[in-house]
Formats: C-alpha cells, structure tokens, sequence
C-alpha cells in the first residue's frame, strides 16, 4: 500500500525505518532528543524502537514514547557512526562491495539520520541492479536529508519500472520525487504521472483520487498543463469508483462545462453517466451514453458505451418484487396500472411513480376464488371498465374494476374451451382465441357467439393470437396459418403459406397487432428454420414478410417465441435473443440486448407498449424498456461497415 500522508519528516523516517527495515532495533549509547506535541522535550540514551514506539533511558529509567505523541526527533550522529561511513567507502576503494554494504547499514544503525550512508548505499544498489532497494535507500536519504537532490534517481528507477510494467513501483518512485521535492520543476509532473498510473494501471483509486487532489491542489490550473485537464476529469471519474455519486456528477458537470474541446469529454459522458446509474437517475445516465457515443471516435468506446446505455434502459421484475411467479405470459397496460399475467396468478402494479408497487386488494380475491388451484394466465385484456383474464385451466374471468364485481366463464357457460389464448376487445364485443375455436360476447347482450372448424369455415380450432378490426377478425393458428371473418358478409376466408397473403412464409401464427389499416403478426417455420413478421394493407390485402431468426433451430430457444408490437413510428419484435426495434419504413433494425447479468437467457412470452415504455414478459421475469429515455438515434441503429470488421 502506498502511503500518500506526510507527518513531519522525521517521524516518517523512524516509521519507515523501524516498521520496514529492521523490525525491532538497539542503538545502544547513541544520544535523542524527542519533541512532544504538547511542546515537552525529553533526552536520553536510545535504547529501541518498533513501529508504534520509542524506547530510551530517561534519568536512569526506561521510557516509552509513542510515535503518534512525538512533534518531531533529534538523533545526535555519532563517532561510531562516521568511522562506520568512512570504513566502508575504504573497503569500496579496494573493491570490497559487500563488506562496505554491511558497514554502510551499521552505521545506519548507529545513527539514523546518516543521509550520507543511505545514499552511499542506495547507489550500492543502483549499479547491483537491484532497483527496489536502491530507490528504498535514495527516498530515504531525501526524507533525511533534503538537500541531496535524488529527483533524477527517482526518475530514473520510474522509468526502469515503467520498462518492467511494475506501474505500483514506478508510483512510488514518482511520489517519492513529489513528496520530498515541493519546489522541484518536476514535482508537478511526478505527483500526475503518479497519480494517473495510480488510477489506471494499478486500480487503486483511492490512493490516486488522495494524490490527484493533493496535487491540484499544490499545482492549480494551467492553460499549458494538459496533465491538469485530465486531472479534473480523473477526479470525477475516480468519485464514480469509490462510491462517491453525487460528488462525481457536480465535478464532472463542471468539467463538461469547463473544457468543452476536451480529448476526455466523451469519457466525461460516460463517466457521469455511471454516476446517475448509481442514483437511480436511468433517463439521465441514458441521455448522457448517447452524447457520448455521438462524441467518440473510438469503436471499443463507443461499444462500451452501448451495452451500458442498452442496459440501463431496463428494469427487471420477479417474484421478489412482489410478482406471483417469474414466468411472465401476459401483459396489459392500463394508464398507470400494468397489469402482469404469470403461470401462478395475477399481480396488479402501480407505475405512477419511479417506485414499484403491487397492489394485493383484487389478487387477493381472485386467489381465495381458486384456492388449491392457481390461475395460469395466458391472457389479458383492458378497456376503461373491465379486466378480461384468459387462463390455461380456469376459461375467462371478467373483473370490472369500479364495482369490484368478478365473473367466471368457462365451458359450461358457453365458452368454447377453458384454454383462452388471447382476448380482444372491441366496444361492447370481447372476442377469445381459445383451443377450440373463437368466442364472441357481447357485453350488451349477455350472449356468446362461437366459431369453430366444425361449423364454421375456420382452417383449425386452436386459435392462439386475433385481432379485430371494424370490418374483420383475424386470427392466427398454431400450424394452420391466418384467417379472418367478415362480418359484413358473414364469412371465413383462410390465407396459408400458399394461399392469396403471398408474404407469409410460415404457417405457425405467434402474435397480432394493429396499427390503422395496417395489420401485422409474427410466425414461424419450423422446416424452414425461420421467424419471421408480416405486415399487411388491410384495405388492398397486400403485405410483405421479414425474417428476423435464421438458424440452426436446434440451438434456438424457442424460436418460435416473436411476439409483436406496433406503434404509429415503430415496430418492436421481442425474441429470445434481445429486444429488436424498426423506425417503420427505414429497414434499419436495432437490437437491444438483454442485460445478461439480470435477466439470463429468457424465453420470451409478450411484448406490450405503454406510455414512454415496452414491457417483456419471459420466463425469467417482468422486464421493461425505458423507451423514452432511450431514444435511440437512426444512425446507431446499425454498426457502420468498418464498426464490423473492427470486431471479426
């Protein structure tokens, strides 16, 4: 660990002598004077010293003095002391090297403040090659001693260590440079060198947030200094690292604001933005991953960037958050409410704040209604009065949200099956895709209407996704393509992968959705190996087809899970492998990707777009799009040509 504090000078030098050196040392009759802070001074013999005290004889006693007592320590240097000195640079005159080092250490031990013989055995070292001990020795002789200029040596053993890639090391020489030598030409450019090896190259940030405020601090700014520049952001972005939020968002405002030209601008952005994750602030932080990716040239910047903007645009919910199971199947948006169909009931949220809150009153109903047997839900459907719930094993259940009052259909009421697939709404209609063919009810006259292939000209009973349309109603099977019903005329026209709609390339329907007079669904194709969507002109029946999954099926989850989402700009595809959106009529497409270390591999069920979100059922959860603070720019929707190859 690298210490960065500075006490008076002489206690630093006894801590690092005592604590690093020798451990527990005897100085016999050497002569101290130690300096109290409460201003007492106290003489005596040396006797010993560790890292947490003093021993002396005081008046023919024995004396402890802890270090963090003592102002500062006189040590009279001695005759043994200086023969030791000049016997060793004897011994070197003949070529003694190793005997000279032992005598250079006793006469350290004989006086401590011998600056001469830390130097002498510091270059010892130096030309031994044994960087470590020779820049221990010269920080030494320059805490002793402060005249002894040693700044080319600590430069010199920086750059030895730089050449190793022992960037710890090369730190400590630079600050040994900065700590000894304030008025030094190069003391400024020691403390940022090692301040920025500090922050970068060893990770320790906050020995370098420490120096680099000490530094600017000594050093203020300079229009030439470049290094002081980086300073103001590295200090932002160091707060961002030791959990310091707040503090790092107003440093690094003020520096966006400061140096707009900055080379670090960029990082700035992004810096800030990680800022903002922490608060919780995810359209700022969102806002502020764009401007950087807009600003950067840097590919592997701009990628970063990118996962972390895509990521912090979701918000994933479980059971822990109140859900009744993690297998999400349905979603209906309902102003501030989002209703959430799960495989083990139904959880009703409230949105109306950036807090998330279930509320228990009507589930808790419906629980006591289905004891013993939980309510798989499949479906959901919304309008200003009523809450339509579709089930696996329990038909339809009609809630009416200002009574309170609850309904149960199932097959003994007229329902055609108790397995509801999809529900619509549509004035006082409410028609339901169920495992045996298609229900109609009218709210306004209590009555049921069914359709099925047994009486009707449907291509197959399981219906599995419809949509209404004044005019029409369409649905979509699980093998058997598209149909609709004209209810004008009071018929069933079926459209297969060969019949009539020319686009549909698979005949297994996934999901609808609508738009005007542009009607859209999901499929896939099993044989084929692809997925896909269509989009269809409900006023001439003419469409066209994109696939989105191409592959190998068999390392697919679920391929088959495309489920659409249209609005009056976009198209949204939630697929098993990430969130794709299509600005209508551009052709780019942008997948956002799931946030892996959240939400896992999913299995994707639903996709529902609300005010300002798009909310993903799958089967590891609620997951939801901050749609609005996205906004994802045309531009970015696809890697430039030269952006690909980069990443081969």
């Amino acid at each position: 660990m690298i210490s960065l504090s500075k006490t008076l000078k002489n206690v630093v030098v006894l801590t690092v002598l005592f604590a690093f050196f020798f451990g527990n040392i005897s100085y016999g009759e050497t002569p101290v004077s130690i300096y109290l802070r409460n201003g007492d001074r106290i003489t005596g013999r040396w006797l010993n010293a560790d890292n947490r005290t003093i021993e002396i004889e005081f008046n023919g006693q024995k004396m402890s003095v802890s270090l963090d007592e003592i102002s500062h320590i006189s040590i009279t240097s001695n005759a043994v002391s200086e023969k030791y000195l000049q016997n060793a640079e004897d011994l070197l005159k003949l070529g003694l090297r190793e005997q000279a080092r032992k005598l250079f250490e006793l006469s350290i031990q004989e006086s401590p403040q011998n600056a001469k013989a830390y130097f002498r055995l510091a270059e010892l070292f130096q030309e031994d090659g044994e960087t470590d001990n020779a820049i221990k020795y010269f920080g030494l002789a320059a805490a002793v001693d402060p005249s002894y200029d040693l700044s080319e040596q600590f430069v010199l053993s920086a750059t030895i260590y730089l050449s190793k890639g022992e960037f710890e090391k090369a730190a400590e020489s630079y600050i040994l440079l900065f700590e000894n030598y304030p008025e030094h030409e190069r003391c400024a450019y020691a403390g940022y060198k090692a301040a920025f090896l500090l922050a970068e190259n060893v990770e320790a940030f906050d020995q370098a947030l420490e120096l680099l405020m000490q530094v600017t601090e000594k050093f203020p700014e300079n229009p030439e200094n470049e290094d002081y520049e980086k300073a103001q952001y590295l200090i932002g972005k160091l707060q961002v690292e030791t959990n310091q939020a707040e503090l790092a968002i107003s440093t690094l405002t003020n520096f966006i604001l400061t140096y707009t030209m900055s080379q670090w601008l960029p990082y700035a952005y992004t810096m800030r933005g990680r800022a903002f994750l922490e608060l919780h602030q995810n359209s700022e932080a969102i806002t502020d991953f764009t401007t950087a990716i807009e600003m950067t040239q840097d590919l592997g910047l701009q990628r970063e960037v990118r996962q972390m903007r895509d990521s912090s645009a979701w918000m994933i919910y479980r059971v822990s958050d109140g859900l009744p199971s993690n297998k999400v199947k349905a979603i209906a948006a309902d102003g501030t409410t989002v209703w959430v169909g799960t495989a083990k009931g139904l959880a009703e949220a409230d949105t109306s704040s950036v807090f998330w809150e279930i509320k228990t009153e009507f589930t808790t109903q419906l629980e006591e209604m289905f004891e013993g047997s939980p309510l798989n839900i499949q479906s959901l459907a919304v309008d200003e009065e009523e809450l339509w719930i579709g089930t696996m094993n329990h038909g339809v259940i009609r809630y009416n949200k200002t009574t309170g009052s609850i309904e149960n259909y199932t097959q003994d009421h007229g329902l055609p099956h108790n397995l509801v697939y999809d529900i619509k709404i549509f004035g006082n209609e409410v028609w339901m895709g169920t495992f045996s063919g298609v229900a109609q009810y009218s709210r306004a006259a209590d009555g049921w209407r069914i359709f099925n292939r047994e009486t009707d000209e449907l291509p197959a009973d399981d219906i599995v996704a419809l949509e209404v349309t004044p005019r029409t109603v369409w649905i979509g099977t699980s093998k058997s393509g598209v149909a609709f019903y004209d209810r004008e005329f009071n018929y069933w026209r079926s459209y297969g992968e060969f019949e009539g709609l020319d686009s549909i390339v698979g005949n297994s329907i996934v999901s609808f959705d609508l738009v005007g007079n542009r009607l859209f669904f999901t499929w896939y194709n099993q044989p084929r190996e692809i997925s896909g969507y269509t989009e269809c002109d409900l006023d001439s029946l003419g469409s066209h087809s994109e696939e989105v999954v191409r592959g190998d099926l068999d390392n697919l989850v679920r391929p088959e899970n495309i489920h659409i989402a249209v609005t009056e700009d976009e198209v949204w595809l939630a697929t098993n492998d990430g969130v794709y959106k299509n600005t209508r009529n551009t052709g780019d497409w942008d997948l956002i990707a799931y946030p892996e270390d959240r939400i896992g591999d999913p299995t994707v069920n639903s996709i529902e777009i609300g005010d300002s979100v798009a909310w993903i059922g799958t089967s590891n959860g609620l997951a939801r799009i901050n749609t609005s603070a996205l906004n994802l720019r045309e531009e970015e929707l696809k890697l430039k040509p030269e952006e690909e190859e980069s990443y081969e």
